[in-house]
């Protein structure tokens, strides 16, 4: 969603063009760049329904972090405060803002409100919450958490596994759960090549201590001794790539069996979605999983972990779930699926997402919320 990442923060995306359904947004979205000459640079466009400032500032890399941090946090501030009053100038004053993910967000829009009065809504995704990393920051930080949660006029949620999980945290609020928006698009040409092997598909940050792509990996080349009649395509980048291509070579599939694809758009990840037989995501913990209900969006069914947010929504009529770091249940759900994954009924996929999922229904969800925030 900025120059460095097309798919970073999609989901923010989604929520507010749904919201634009009902309501007049601006999304402001402030990047650090530590390339950028300039101290601020943007790009302003409308699109989704929604017009969009993306705020670049010249990020700071310093050999003492505690140094860096405050002075990038300083930066992120005038650059938050330099998108809004750009916005006030040209468009008037807003009703409610609405902060994505702890912390700095947050801390704006509670300065917002201690400013100007205007009532705020913080929005959460983060896995952090129930992997403990929330717990492994220093005390100040979780101090500051809850204090500025507290002080939030309302608290959505994508899940109810992350909502409990949060409140295990001590960030008390009244909680709403606003799952994440799915937009269905069309299929165009295949990504894919068109031959009659069975392809399966991953699409994840590549951080494997979460993700567990190495996991999937290993059962694909379990599978692969007996049946090599399969590809399993991955979508996707991070700290770990190097590590897991290595992987995928000492296992012998790179590049035969295994295919490493690299960051995509949104929109082409809907492409190799259309193409795939079936979705894999075998992560250790997931607040939601947007992309499982992406994949059943285009009419495929998805083998997941009980991971936390897919619990809520996968079955026996979308698709198989298993627990985390089961080697032997993954290797049998990815067999099943191979052969059954065309028992699944595509039509009842698709409307069973738009029926829960779609823009329409969180859209109003959020609407509502804001009314209420500003009735108090």
């Amino acid at each position: 969603m900025n120059r460095h990442d097309p798919q970073l923060g999609i989901f923010i995306r989604k929520h507010a063009s749904a919201a634009a359904l009902f309501c007049d947004v601006w999304l402001i979205c402030v990047v650090g760049d530590a390339d950028q000459k300039k101290n601020l640079e943007w790009e302003e466009k409308e699109e989704h329904r929604i017009r969009t400032l993306v705020v670049y500032f010249r990020k700071l890399n310093s050999p003492v972090p505690l140094v860096a941090r405050f002075i990038n946090l300083f930066r992120y501030a005038k650059a938050t405060r330099a998108g809004l009053n750009h916005i006030e100038k040209n468009f008037g004053r807003h009703d409610v803002t609405h902060a994505y993910i702890m912390l700095r967000p947050a801390i704006m829009a509670w300065w917002i409100k201690f400013r100007r009065g205007i009532p705020f809504v913080i929005s959460e995704q983060w896995s952090g919450y129930a992997t403990g990393k929330f717990q492994q920051k220093n005390f100040l930080t979780k101090f500051f958490y809850r204090k500025i949660f507290a002080a939030a006029d309302a608290v959505t949620s994508v899940s109810s596994f992350l909502e409990t999980k949060m409140e295990m945290a001590g960030l008390k609020n009244n909680y709403t759960i606003t799952p994440n928006v799915v937009e269905p698009m069309a299929e165009n040409d295949s990504p894919l090549p068109l031959n009659n092997s069975v392809k399966i598909l991953t699409v994840a940050d590549l951080v494997d201590d979460i993700k567990n792509i190495s996991g999937t990996l290993r059962a694909i080349a379990a599978i692969a001794a007996t049946n090599k009649n399969i590809q399993f395509h991955i979508i996707g980048h991070g700290r770990d790539e190097g590590t897991l291509k290595n992987l995928a070579r000492e296992l012998n599939l790179l590049d035969s069996i295994v295919f490493f694809h690299g960051v995509k758009t949104n929109e082409e990840v809907f492409q190799y979605l259309h193409a795939c037989d079936f979705l894999i995501m075998n992560s250790r913990f997931e607040t939601f999983s947007l992309v499982c209900i992406e994949a059943m969006s285009c009419g495929k069914p998805v083998v997941a972990t009980r991971s936390g947010g897919p619990d809520e929504f996968i079955n026996d009529q979308n698709g198989i779930l298993v627990e985390p770091d089961k080697p032997q249940e993954l290797i049998d759900a990815i067999q099943k699926m191979i052969s059954d994954h065309k028992n699944y009924r595509t039509e009842a996929l698709k409307e069973y997402v738009l029926e829960n999922f779609g823009a329409e229904k969180t859209g109003k969800k959020f609407h509502d919320l804001y009314l209420s925030v500003l009735d108090h």
